[in-house]
């Protein structure tokens, strides 16, 4: 296996959370009794940083606010050169907070925001148009970049171009998408009928208008899996496609993930991502001496796979351009982590169809120049996804 070359760290700072999201992915480690210290966290940090070029780090939780020692952990991030970058539900953010965190090295924010109005909102606790003032405020009043995230879910799905529209005015830099987790809290109380055709509907007409009026210089979009601003400065690379192919094979599925990014549990143990929850790496069980603990990592499945483990995907004609979809919505739908990934598959096959032909004609070009012509088509059709999560009990009897 080949060395890891992990430039930032996903950091649970706390366990804590002062909500009770209703489709909340990590509710298995919320509210613990076991977190790390802000010695521990500092320790681990600093020693990260000595074997590793370690340039970002995301605070997350939990809620990072609920931590009291929040400022204390990004002054001593900062000071050690590294980009100090924070998720939060905002419930618990102040103007005077805003000021203090950017005092102490904070590059970048993001607030988690799924809806303009607080109908529907599975965010129990919030309330919405509070987040949007306060995310407005610090775009124009503090130098913290303003990140929206936003969780892509059945009661929103079809709403996504209205906080879009949100996104735009109150003059965020970034927006980001996520597709909901098939963790905890959404297993019990989301009813997923219909779920991903909505959401390609609304993809669909959101960048329409954000290619219409050019505003790519304005605001930087991710949506998980379907587009990112930077595909419009795509230009074909008039490499051969397998020779692109056999060297994409050769990593991770997760290829970002596994190589780049350490995610770090607030009880001092690491796993691939949120989604995954076998610890791969366990700093604090060995006193957080780095070396050591990376001789005695766990080779869990999703760490060592490889894209060409995957017998399907890697066959398909758009592996380069799907990337396998997610390996934790696989594993879950399937059974199987190296199996295709029902969501995904419906996901590529709506891309090629409705999204990229409104793409800019070097994108179209770079994009098709990815594709495989004579690989396998996308395993599963969307009445395939709709059966499996009905057997899964994500739907109503409807279909």
């Amino acid at each position: 296996m080949k060395d890891k070359k992990y430039t930032s760290i996903r950091l649970e700072v706390t366990s804590g959370c002062n909500l009770k999201c209703k489709y909340c992915h990590n509710s298995e480690y919320i509210n613990r009794k076991d977190d790390m210290t802000t010695d521990e966290i500092l320790t681990l940090v600093s020693e990260t940083k000595k074997v590793y070029d370690i340039n970002k780090i995301l605070l997350t939780g939990g809620e990072p606010l609920v931590n009291k020692d929040i400022i204390l952990i990004i002054k001593h991030i900062s000071e050690l050169g590294i980009k100090a970058d924070m998720v939060t539900n905002a419930t618990l953010l102040t103007k005077s907070l805003a000021k203090e965190l950017e005092e102490a090295g904070l590059k970048r924010i993001r607030i988690s925001i799924d809806t303009v109005t607080d109908e529907n909102s599975l965010r129990d606790g919030t309330i919405t148009e509070n987040l949007w003032k306060k995310a407005e405020w610090i775009a124009k009043n503090t130098g913290i970049e303003v990140c929206i995230h936003t969780v892509c879910n059945p009661s929103n799905a079809d709403k996504l171009f209205d906080v879009y529209q949100k996104v735009c005015a109150i003059g965020a830099s970034r927006w980001r998408v996520f597709d909901i987790g098939f963790q905890g809290g959404a297993l019990k109380n989301i009813d997923f009928e219909g779920y991903y055709e909505k959401m390609m509907d609304s993809c669909v007409k959101i960048l329409n208008h954000y290619i219409e009026n050019h505003l790519e210089d304005k605001l930087d979009i991710e949506i998980n899996n379907i587009f990112r601003t930077i595909m419009l400065k795509a230009k074909p690379s008039n490499v051969d496609c397998m020779e692109m192919l056999d060297k994409r094979l050769k990593y991770s599925p997760c290829d970002y993930v596994a190589d780049h990014q350490i995610s770090v549990r607030s009880d001092g143990t690491a796993t691939l991502c949120q989604y995954f929850h076998n610890t791969i790496f366990d700093f604090k069980g060995n006193n957080f001496d780095i070396k050591k603990t990376l001789e005695n990592k766990h080779l869990n499945p999703e760490y060592v796979i490889l894209m060409k483990d995957l017998s399907y995907c890697s066959k398909c004609k758009y592996c380069l351009v799907c990337n396998s979809g997610c390996r934790a919505r696989a594993n879950f739908l399937t059974g199987d982590i190296t199996e295709a990934d029902p969501g995904a598959c419906f996901i590529c096959r709506k891309v090629i169809e409705d999204i990229i032909p409104i793409l800019p004609r070097n994108t179209r070009e770079a994009y098709m120049e990815c594709i495989n012509p004579n690989g396998l088509e996308p395993k599963y059709n969307i009445d395939d996804l709709r059966q499996i999560m009905k057997e899964k009990g994500l739907t109503d009897d409807r279909i």
